[in-house]
């Protein structure tokens, strides 16, 4: 005796109603799709919330797919690309060091050789000078004003940006450097590269106008990435040392990046001033994007509510 084949409808709850079935379950956007179905109800009526249920699921799977589409595309640096992260040490322990007036003189001129110079020269005068005390003390006065005036020439104060920075640059090189003298290592390239950056765009937001140091900026920091991507190719555990050191990150050096006027309005280089007006179509990409938004927020709270429903039902 053969048996026909058949097929069991329930117009119960759905299979996610069983406990056993549900213990997978977890709180998640799709789970805002979930439609709730009381004992009793017809079935045309039954297969109708089903039918919106999976639809529902369908949109939202969409939805949260394109907006995290969206966020991989358009993530944030993690750092300022340009200066790196504003409580690295790096520059600004540098720049103390430029400053130093006790040690540094301008012209690259050490300040301990200078003082022995200067020292050998009064003895010198002293020695040639009569034996008269008065004469000596006249000397002497005359020794400790030029001694005054050639330091007060050289003092960093009254020397141009370029003499700072020619320091810097020797700073920085001192503290990426493999081994004494080094200068063609890809970190300690990129430290210089560094300063130069940073002295670059003090002199850019001082001056708007200046295109042709704009320009350099930029070239400068997209020689930076390529150095450092070099070396990361070369030795991974020096390039990570080298940017941590720097005050950068990974994404900076590894994404393409271009010092335009969108990253001189995002970080108010100039202020608030707006260098990159929004247009029709981006306004509606804008507000497209944020509605989306909403929609999948809208999502993740109705996920919540339905999964604290399953619990007290005890279907989860």
């Amino acid at each position: 005796m053969y048996k026909l084949p058949s097929r069991w409808f329930s117009i119960g709850r759905p299979l996610l109603s069983q406990t056993g079935s549900l213990k997978s379950i977890s709180l998640g956007p799709k789970l805002a799709a979930k439609q709730f179905i009381d004992p009793g109800t017809p079935q045309k009526k039954e297969k109708k919330l089903r039918r919106r249920e999976k639809r529902l699921k369908k949109q939202i799977i969409r939805d949260v797919n394109t907006l995290k589409q969206y966020e991989a595309k358009n993530v944030p640096f993690q750092v300022d690309p340009v200066l790196g992260d504003p409580q690295c040490q790096f520059f600004s322990r540098i720049m103390q060091k430029v400053e130093d007036q006790d040690t540094n003189l301008a012209n690259e001129v050490d300040r301990s050789e200078m003082e022995k110079l200067l020292y050998a020269a009064e003895k010198l005068s002293l020695e040639n000078s009569s034996s008269n005390e008065e004469i000596r003390r006249e000397v002497q006065q005359v020794e400790e004003n030029k001694r005054k005036a050639v330091l007060t020439i050289l003092n960093l104060k009254n020397t141009n940006n370029q003499d700072k920075k020619k320091l810097a640059i020797k700073y920085a090189r001192e503290e990426l450097q493999r081994e004494p003298g080094d200068t063609a290592s890809p970190e300690v390239q990129a430290a210089v590269m560094t300063v130069k950056i940073h002295f670059g765009m003090r002199h850019v937001k001082e001056n708007k106008n200046d295109h042709a140091t704009t320009k350099i900026v930029r070239e400068l920091v997209q020689y930076r990435q390529k150095i450092l991507r070099y070396l990361k190719r070369q030795d991974p555990k020096k390039y990570y040392y080298a940017i941590a050191k720097l005050g950068l990150t990974d994404d900076v050096i590894t994404a393409e990046f271009n010092m335009g006027r969108q990253y001189l309005q995002e970080y108010k280089v100039w202020g608030d001033k707006i260098l990159v007006k929004e247009t029709q179509s981006t306004k509606r990409k804008n507000l497209r994007i944020k509605k989306l938004r909403d929609r999948v927020s809208e999502y993740h709270d109705l996920a919540k509510r339905n999964y604290e429903i399953m619990q007290k039902e005890n279907l989860i």
